[in-house]
């Protein structure tokens, strides 16, 4: 085989390797960012219901302290 046709059989090879993978990378791409989405939004929810539960035990922990505060002087006395 000539060189010049080679040549052009390795560019036209490489041509379809890139296309294949721009494609590839495209395909993947839009895959992704339906469920990057989804991903996002179930962390969002789930740093929203981390933080209200968060609340309620530094809530209930408050309002223990509280009782058990209240409740000494009187055991003492």
């Amino acid at each position: 085989m000539p060189r010049a046709e080679l040549t052009r059989m390795g560019i036209a090879c490489v041509v379809a390797i890139v296309a294949m993978s721009f494609l590839a990378l495209d395909a993947v791409v839009d895959v992704n960012s339906g469920v990057i989405a989804k991903r996002i939004e179930l962390a969002q929810a789930s740093i929203a219901d981390a933080a209200m539960s968060q609340h309620q035990r530094a809530s209930a922990v408050q309002a223990w302290a509280r009782r058990g505060h209240q409740k000494q002087p009187s055991a003492i006395e």
